[in-house]
């Protein structure tokens, strides 16, 4: 259920039973990033994100973005990412807010009044409060979509939508944080899990020129561990690209030495936070040997994917934990 906010009433949308009910002839504002986003954020697409897996997406043009310039926007380009989703014209969307909360772009304002803002207006998405998603909060959808590797019909529970704003790039700001900044008030949408079915299915298409389905046993094998093997990598550049970008006293970010977790100072995949603190998450090491085991149960054994529990949120490290210290 989309609840009403406790702004004045928007003109784009009606209330019905507390649910905000778009009109049909309501015109989207959305489609592949590279026709809907401003130059400036294509190029912040193309040379200035760290993480490789999306700048891939981007350059594939795979990112499907909405401009959101009413309320209504945020779902009505959901609508429209679902169908994009659907014929794997795309993996993820990126929301630009600029429209919406024009002052929130300079950096005056402060991360927490920005992303307060933007979890008012994505809030419409959510069953949470607005305060509760700027709190540290999760705005998670679940997503009924075909799996690119098995090819059946399956819950991806870890759609998350997170918030990025200017002024998180600010050393002045207490909640500086360079891995949630971006040149403008953007919330991204995306899943790990469907993002590596994605990448694997590229990869079988691209060795293969077939579907996963049509593969010999032992050419899922390979496929599955050359994919692993690339993704992980992948993340460990990510995450060598975000330790350059900060000011590592002020926001530990690093590899751990074996290369199956990494710190951030902020837990992935709340929305966004108004403290913070370091958290430790897992790399595709930890975590896609577990979905791989899924495929192999549907190709081998012809159980149906789960995905639930799949995907697990960042845990705080103690305050003395050697990792959480700057060295």
């Amino acid at each position: 259920m989309m609840e009403q906010t406790t702004s004045a009433p928007r003109p784009d949308l009606r209330e019905r039973g507390g649910v905000f009910v778009v009109s049909k002839t309501q015109p989207a504002h959305c489609g592949p990033a590279n026709q809907i986003l401003s130059e400036e954020l294509q190029q912040w697409l193309r040379r200035g994100l760290g993480c490789i897996a999306g700048r891939r997406e981007f350059l594939s043009n795979r990112y499907f973005a909405v401009e959101v310039r009413q309320l209504s926007d945020v779902v009505v380009g959901w609508r429209h990412f679902m169908g994009a989703l659907e014929r794997r014209d795309a993996v993820a969307c990126l929301y630009s807010l600029s429209g919406m909360m024009p002052d929130a772009s300079g950096r005056a304002s402060g991360v927490r009044s920005a992303v307060t803002q933007l979890a008012e207006i994505m809030s419409v998405l959510s069953d949470d409060s607005p305060e509760d998603l700027a709190c540290g909060g999760r705005l998670n959808l679940v997503i009924n979509a075909i799996c690119p590797v098995t090819g059946c019909r399956t819950t991806f529970f870890d759609f998350d939508a997170i918030a990025f704003v200017p002024q998180a790039a600010d050393e002045s700001d207490p909640l500086y944080d360079p891995l949630m900044a971006a040149p403008a008030p953007l919330v991204n949408v995306s899943s790990d899990i469907f993002g590596f079915s994605m990448f694997t299915w590229d990869h079988c298409r691209s060795r293969f020129d077939c579907e996963v389905r049509q593969l010999t046993a032992k050419e899922r094998r390979y496929l599955f561990s050359v994919t692993t093997e690339a993704w992980q990598k992948m993340a460990e550049q990510t995450i060598t690209n975000y330790s350059r970008s900060v000011n590592q006293s002020l926001c530990p970010t690093r590899l751990a030495p074996d290369k199956e977790s990494w710190i951030a100072n902020h837990q992935d995949p709340a929305f966004a936070e108004t403290e913070k603190r370091p958290y430790v998450h897992e790399m595709p090491r930890q975590y896609t040997p577990r979905i791989v085991q899924i495929w192999q149960g549907y190709f081998e054994d012809g159980v149906l994917p789960h995905y639930k529990g799949v995907s697990i949120a960042g845990n705080a490290l103690p305050a003395r934990c050697p990792m959480a210290v700057h060295s």
